[in-house]
C-alpha cells in the first residue's frame, strides 16, 4: 500500500459552493493482486461470511453477498490504512482490536491506551466534493447519540476514511484509492456535533442507528491529527 500526503485546496478552482479551506489527507493506493491485497481480501471474506442473510432467491443472495463483500473489504482497508500510517509515522505504537460484531465499528488501540474508532464511506462524487462542498459536506461518525451505551468502551478519536474508488468497483478495480481524512475527538463531538439517523457505510448489519456526528468542514485534517498525536507524546 502506497501512502502519501495530499493537500486539497477547496478553492482551486474557485467555487462559491465550496468551503474556504485547504484540507490535508493521507491518500492510500493498493494494487490488486499484491500480497498485501490478498491478505486484506481474505480477511474481508471471513468478515462477510459471518453475516450473509437469508435471501428469497439465488439472485438476491448473490447481490447481498457482493454488497457484504464490498462493505467488508472497504472496512478492512480503512482500518489497515490508518494502522499503516500511524505505525509508519510514529513507530509500532498501534494495534487493532479483535473483530467481535458486524456493525462496522473498528477500533485501533495506541501504545498508551488511546482508542481510535475508524469508519469509512464511499462519496458518490469523489473525495474532494465530500470534504469541500458546503451544502453536502460529509460527516465524521462518532458514538451513539447517547455518546456511550452502558459497557461501551470510550473512544478518544473518531477517524474517517473516504474512498475515491466507487463501492461497485472496489472488488474488481486494478487499484483501490482511498484517503485518511482526519476526524474528531470526543470533545469535538460534544461541542460541534449533532445527532442524526443513518446506516454507517461498512455496517454489515445495515441497521439504522442514531449517531453523534461532526461535519468534515468542522473536523481535523491529517495535519491537525498529527498535532493531536504529539500532544499525547507520540
Amino acid at each position: 500500500m502506497l501512502i502519501r500526503k495530499v493537500a486539497t485546496n477547496c478553492q482551486h478552482p474557485e467555487l462559491r459552493w465550496n468551503i474556504l479551506r485547504t484540507h490535508t489527507v493521507m491518500q492510500c493506493t493498493l494494487d490488486k493482486g499484491s500480497e498485501e491485497y490478498e491478505v486484506y481480501m481474505k480477511r474481508a471474506m471471513r468478515l462477510a461470511s459471518a453475516v450473509y442473510p437469508n435471501a428469497a432467491n439465488d439472485s438476491e443472495l448473490a447481490r447481498s453477498k457482493n454488497r457484504k463483500m464490498q462493505d467488508a473489504f472497504g472496512g478492512v482497508l480503512a482500518e489497515q490504512g490508518w494502522l499503516k500510517f500511524i505505525n509508519q509515522t510514529y513507530g509500532l505504537i498501534a494495534s487493532e482490536t479483535q473483530f467481535e460484531t458486524a456493525n462496522g465499528q473498528i477500533d485501533i488501540v495506541l501504545k498508551n491506551g488511546e482508542r481510535i474508532e475508524v469508519r469509512s464511506s464511499f462519496p458518490r462524487n469523489g473525495v474532494k466534493f465530500a470534504i469541500c462542498n458546503e451544502r453536502f459536506n460529509f460527516k465524521v461518525i462518532g458514538a451513539y447519540s447517547n455518546l456511550y451505551k452502558p459497557g461501551e468502551v470510550r473512544k478518544d478519536f473518531f477517524a474517517l476514511v473516504l474512498f475515491e474508488t466507487k463501492k461497485d468497483d472496489i472488488l474488481t478495480t486494478d487499484k483501490v484509492i482511498f484517503s485518511l481524512i482526519g476526524g474528531a475527538t470526543e470533545e469535538m463531538m460534544k461541542k460541534l456535533g449533532f445527532t442524526t439517523d443513518l446506516v454507517a457505510d461498512g455496517d454489515l448489519t445495515e441497521t439504522t442507528t442514531r449517531y453523534q456526528v461532526v461535519y468534515v468542514k468542522d473536523a481535523w485534517d491529517i495535519n491537525q491529527f498529527e498535532t493531536w498525536m504529539k500532544s499525547y507524546g507520540y
